[in-house]
């Protein structure tokens, strides 16, 4: 295990395309850290600059507490899982998993054999990497598989293989780039608790890159959501989700993404409100501070704390745009004067309710998020 220190480190392209900007980022031993954030944001960048697979531009990277900028990628120790797995087509699963040990056979064996002059010492290893061998395949339920070769295995299969061959090595990092997007839905499922289970069982520090957002709330200690370059919030899974820290990890972050509306927020009569397009939503009145002058402003509100209502002075006239049942749970379309709603609710909630209906929604005001204007606006917190 190891701690890693990213110390405002950048990646520029030739042309000048900025891939990382400066980020600061500090990972602890036995964490897992998920990066997350749409293609292009930087995410693989950061991680191939830690496996130094990519030079860095400027900046300090550290692994336990030792600088690393210059260290080629087969001396720092970690671990590297492919979106496209990487393993060998000519060789069995048991072989594909001791591959990495073999190779560091192979570097000794020259200078093994001349100082002690016979075989005892590479039988000893052989039987050393065997006993590996056994023992990953055992963890990751790949002990019936180990004479097939990669053709004979499953995606899932095949990807328990290529975290197989890491676990080998014994590594002080772990680094997945996308690892599960070549599975079916079904299959991503079961192997990300896999892998879950498995970091529990290693207690690993491991780096993991994702741009879908599901995967990284199950998998993640901590998440870091990158957007062009740069960090845009780093916290627990929680956090991000309840306590966004701007509009586009608001937008970002959950599924469905939560509700943005622009408009403004001012009080009039006492009663601090939201307006967008004619539009009035009341809300708590800890938010009043920030309407002592009419400004521009962001709404956001998640799915599920979207409800049918009654008509009243606080509830949004709407159009049921389209239907979504997904048996638990039903996601509902809704076309008002603010823009597109999205409502996420139980199915015996919506019984009567049909595509084309003319109906009354209301924002529960206790989970209303508000946010400065613009695409990067920080999210405002409430006056207690």
């Amino acid at each position: 295990m190891a701690t890693i220190q990213f110390k405002q480190v950048s990646k520029v392209y030739e042309g000048g395309v900025r891939a990382v900007d400066a980020i600061d980022l500090s990972i602890g031993e036995g964490e897992f850290c998920v990066l997350v954030g749409p293609s292009g944001c930087g995410k693989s960048t950061t991680l191939r600059m830690l496996a130094g697979l990519e030079d860095i531009t400027d900046g300090t990277l550290e692994l336990d507490a030792q600088c690393v900028n210059d260290l080629s990628a087969k001396d720092r120790d970690i671990a590297f899982v492919f979106q496209n797995y990487a393993l060998y087509p000519h060789l069995t699963v048991a072989q594909n998993i001791a591959f990495g040990l073999e190779s560091r056979r192979t570097h000794r064996s020259a200078l093994v054999a001349a100082l002690r002059g016979n075989s005892a010492a590479r039988h000893a290893e052989s039987a050393a990497i065997e006993a590996r061998v056994a023992s990953v395949s055992h963890t990751l339920g790949l002990d019936a598989l180990l004479q097939r070769r990669p053709r004979e295995l499953s995606g899932g299969q095949r990807q328990r293989v290529a975290v197989g061959r890491a676990i080998a090595r014994d590594p002080k990092v772990f680094l997945f780039d996308e690892p599960l997007s070549n599975l079916d839905a079904r299959l991503r499922i079961e192997t990300r608790a896999e892998l879950r289970q498995l970091h529990r069982r290693l207690r690993a520090t491991i780096v993991y890159v994702t741009h879908d957002q599901e995967e990284a709330m199950t998998l993640a200690d901590r998440l870091v959501v990158m957007h062009e370059g740069r960090i845009q919030q780093n916290a627990t899974p929680a956090q991000c989700y309840d306590a966004p820290a701007n509009r586009f990890v608001a937008s970002f972050i959950g599924t469905p993404p939560m509700n943005i509306i622009d408009g403004t927020i001012e009080t009039r009569e006492g009663q601090c409100s939201f307006v967008a397009s004619g539009i009035r939503v009341a809300l708590p009145s800890r938010w009043a501070p920030f309407s002592n002058t009419p400004r521009a402003i962001t709404l956001g509100i998640r799915p599920d704390r979207v409800h049918i209502s009654n008509a009243s002075s606080n509830a949004i006239p709407a159009t049921v745009e389209s239907i979504e049942s997904l048996g638990d749970r039903t996601d509902v379309a809704l076309r008002c004067a603010m823009g597109r709603i999205l409502m996420r609710s139980l199915p015996e909630s919506l019984q009567n309710i049909r595509e084309g209906d003319a109906v009354h929604v209301a924002c529960d005001p206790a989970h209303i998020h508000l946010f400065d204007a613009g695409v990067a606006g920080a999210r405002l917190t409430p006056i207690a």
